[in-house]
């Protein structure tokens, strides 16, 4: 399920930055640890400290001055009582309770009211006027986020749930490269169908959705910031530590579904503490196995930060966006939502019906992904097939066209001159110019790397040939 937490880490078209460092010293409001931002006042670059889970300062009001948070310290204590009051009234341990009561009751006992959050046994009318769900079936119990209706605050939190197709895929996906224990973060279907199923998996959910504390016990579900990597409850996060040391560096995977409005320096700050977590309980030296579910065309800004990442075909679906599955009421070209991982993409098996296996790269593609012998790649992202240009030396859209004044390929209607590479140089991380460009680059340097990205191609491609 993606849950929308549109921090203000989102408005980076208006100039704001997010800082990236330890969040230990950073005050907190309600949602956690605070991130730190900077924008451009008259030409100066100021920092303030935000929210890290609301866009809307309507919800949560947070916001400091870095330059002046040493004077106003004392607001902190005001800001620890929201954070206690916003806690307040959950107690996960008696509400484990209160869900085994429910499940002992026949279906036309079983109430849970929505405006309340929370299940009654007898106490309909203290709930008169209210939303109120009944005669819920076991399977409804297990599968909460079927039965709740999905969150759809956009400056908060907005929720859009996994196609049952695409829960199936990753799961079988899973047991097929002998996962055993699953980390879901932001992602309750994944966890609800390998809780309710006879996978031979083990799942812990950590979700910014606490109305899940209803439905999963202590030791299931952690309520969770992802973008500060905050568990609401201590509890919760020793929960977490031992599930990560039950693991014993072996057999896991972590699957989540970040907000596409959210900005990925965080959550990969987020995830390489979770990685170095996982290390340092397990003793073990090998990287946590990662599948993120994003959008294809933040595919610059993930690799950029993490160049260990790579991009599957895999079109991720949701139940209820209109744009994100595919078919014919769905986006022309398929929903746009891929599965970026850091394990190695030729494991990684998909639907033959959609899909076929490239030899030459050595992993599975979409259908309509065609190999260019230019790129040595299947270059494809969208759901089109790319054509190449010998003049850009890349494959490009197949509507886009050569502008001789702008020197690259472009839509056919595009401004001349307004054209610029927005994002980043995989070298000197400064954004502006790619790689093959970067000016810290000698030319000797740009050629030796192609003959290294050529050896590496050569080089799976024997591996391959020989197994």
């Amino acid at each position: 399920m993606k849950t929308f937490v549109k921090s203000k880490q989102s408005d980076n078209h208006h100039g704001i930055k997010v800082i990236i460092e330890s969040l230990d010293t950073h005050p907190c409001c309600p949602h956690g640890p605070t991130l730190l931002f900077s924008k451009l006042i008259e030409k100066q670059e100021r920092r303030f400290f935000g929210c890290a889970a609301c866009r809307d300062r309507k919800l949560c009001s947070f916001f400091m001055w870095e330059d002046k948070s040493r004077k106003v310290l004392n607001s902190q204590k005001v800001w620890q009582e929201m954070r206690v009051k916003f806690l307040k009234g959950i107690c996960h341990r008696r509400l484990f309770i209160k869900l085994n009561q429910i499940k002992s009751l026949p279906n036309s006992k079983r109430v849970f009211c929505s405006s309340c959050l929370k299940f009654t046994i007898d106490e309909e009318a203290k709930h008169i006027g209210h939303s109120l769900l009944s005669n819920m079936t076991d399977y409804q119990l297990q599968h909460p986020s079927e039965l709740l209706p999905p969150l759809d605050d956009a400056k908060k939190e907005a929720q859009y749930l996994f196609s049952k197709d695409s829960v199936k895929f990753l799961v079988d996906t899973f047991k097929n490269l002998d996962f055993r224990h699953v980390i879901c973060i932001g992602t309750p279907r994944i966890h609800e169908h390998i809780q309710s199923s006879e996978t031979n998996l083990s799942s812990i959910l950590l979700d910014f959705d606490h109305r899940f504390h209803n439905f999963f016990g202590p030791l299931e579900y952690c309520w969770y910031n992802m973008f500060n990597n905050h568990f609401f409850f201590n509890e919760a996060q020793d929960v977490f530590r031992e599930y990560l040391k039950a693991t014993k560096g072996e057999h896991t995977v972590l699957v989540t579904d970040p907000p596409f409005g959210g900005r990925t320096e965080p959550l990969i700050q987020t995830f390489q503490s979770i990685d170095r977590q996982y290390k340092n309980l397990t003793n073990t030296k090998n990287n946590l196995p990662i599948f993120w579910i994003f959008p294809y065309f933040m595919e610059p800004q993930i690799l950029n930060l993490w160049p260990d990442f790579k991009m599957l075909d895999y079109k991720m679906q949701y139940d209820n966006h209109s744009l994100f599955h595919n078919g014919s009421k769905g986006r022309k070209q398929g929903s746009p939502v891929r599965i970026f991982t850091n394990i190695n993409p030729s494991e990684v098996k998909l639907p033959e019906e959609d899909y076929k296996f490239c030899s030459k790269c050595s992993q599975w593609v979409a259908k309509e992904n065609k190999h260019c012998k230019a790129c040595g790649d299947c270059t494809s992202k969208n759901g089109e097939t790319y054509v190449h240009c010998k003049k850009c030396e890349r494959c490009v859209k197949p509507n886009w066209r050569h502008c001789y004044d702008c020197g690259r390929c472009a839509q056919i209607n595009h401004q001349c001159g307004k054209i610029k590479f927005t994002g980043a140089c995989l070298h000197c991380k400064r954004k502006g110019h790619k790689q093959k460009e970067c000016p810290e680059l000698k030319e000797s340097d740009k050629v030796s790397g192609k003959r290294k990205d050529k050896q590496k191609m050569l080089k799976n491609k024997k591996i391959k040939i020989d197994g």
